[in-house]
């Protein structure tokens, strides 16, 4: 009998049977170490995110400093993002005048993995803030933030710490830039095109257009994801495939909220077939092109932050006020369109707010989160 042709079978039998075994007991494991630890963990993250909001109103770091491992390099760098988001919404809202008068979170747990020495939590936050501008002190406005987290908490002396906290930060979403700064400027109080007075010819009844600028507010609305105020129960519309973790869910958004909202048919360059999307129903660059030159949408203005806000030759009031519901906003980094905005209202002083995804927004003022050195392009959707 000759043995060698079963020899290999014989050894992956045994490493089939070893592995099975290791698994179960790492499963096992994995769900005692979760099970024995769920309520300190579920305590910690309580008083962390109840924290995480109050810092952005104190500016205090300190606030939270005790919630990280800073014994780790890790840990250090997740307490400086967190320092630098800090700072940056400080400095944002010196700029534009204004003070936040509320940011609270809740969270929820999508997943826990547990190894031998830490626990992984996967979860998302959903945060909601108010800020009112100090020449309209008396008027809040109101957003929401969405915000996936990937926290590794470890235990250090017998207390849970924060390792690492990897997210998409609305706050903070530049990729291009690591000392985000945001743009000079205090606008004075403007009147968005969408409720400038109306003459008595355009109150004649108008035949409906192509675009349906309520519609795609009300769909941007509805599917802004994990930001305070969306709808469909904070999740994203599961008729679409969800572009996060392949580049941004951002682009793939505003084409939802052109066609499903506002109406525009698909075609052999822009469409989502049930699987795929095309390339310029999901890529931003391709998707800007796609508008201009087939003329379903009109660049306004493109320029820094003061070129868009500021009476300029070519737009005397400022491009700003000529954007309306319903449009978008391009984001450039570096030469390259890296993100989509939809403009869905307009706070107390006119400044256009915008839902997105990938870090989910719901009528956060356009550039907050955003360097000073991002260009803008303003894109009026043709109706």
């Amino acid at each position: 009998m000759d043995t060698k042709k079963y020899y290999k079978p014989i050894l992956l039998l045994l490493a089939l049977i070893f592995l099975t075994y290791f698994s179960i007991s790492f499963f096992n494991k994995t769900i005692e170490t979760v099970a024995d630890n769920k309520e300190e963990i579920k305590t910690v993250l309580d008083e962390f995110f109840k924290r995480r909001g109050s810092v952005l109103l104190s500016g205090d770091i300190r606030e939270i400093e005790g919630f990280y491992d800073k014994s780790s390099t890790y840990g250090k760098w997740a307490l400086d993002h967190e320092r630098r988001r800090i700072e940056y919404v400080k400095g944002w809202s010196e700029k534009r005048d204004l003070k936040f008068t509320e940011a609270e979170s809740f969270y929820r747990i999508k997943s826990v993995k547990a190894g031998e020495n830490s626990i992984w939590v996967y979860l998302v936050e959903t945060m909601k803030m108010g800020y009112a501008y100090n020449i309209k002190s008396d008027v809040i406005n109101y957003m929401g933030l969405g915000i996936r987290h990937s926290i590794q908490l470890v235990k250090v002396d017998g207390k849970w710490l924060i390792r690492r906290d990897w997210y998409y930060d609305p706050l903070d979403e530049d990729s291009a830039f690591i000392d985000v700064s945001p743009a000079e400027g205090i606008i004075p109080e403007i009147t968005p095109a969408s409720s400038k007075p109306v003459t008595e010819e355009e109150s004649k009844p108008k035949k409906k257009g192509k675009y349906d600028r309520e519609g795609a507010v009300a769909y941007a609305d509805k599917y802004a994801g994990a930001a305070w105020g969306s709808g469909n129960n904070y999740e994203y519309n599961k008729k679409y495939r969800d572009y996060n973790g392949l580049g941004g869910d951002c682009t793939n958004f505003a084409s939802q909220v052109l066609h499903e909202g506002g109406g525009l048919p698909m075609d052999y360059v822009w469409n989502f077939n049930g699987k795929d999307s095309s390339t310029a129903w999901a890529q931003a660059p391709a998707l800007f092109n796609y508008l201009i030159y087939t003329g379903k949408g009109k660049l306004i203005a493109k320029g820094y932050y003061l070129d868009m806000v500021q009476p300029t030759e070519q737009h005397p009031k400022g491009a700003i006020r000529e954007i309306e519901k319903g449009d978008l906003i391009c984001y450039e980094e570096k030469g390259e369109i890296v993100h989509f905005g939809v403009v869905t209202g307009f706070d107390s002083i006119g400044i256009p707010v915008v839902n997105t995804h990938t870090s989910d927004r719901y009528h956060v003022p356009f550039d907050l989160g955003w360097d000073k050195r991002v260009i803008y392009r303003f894109i009026h959707i043709n109706d």
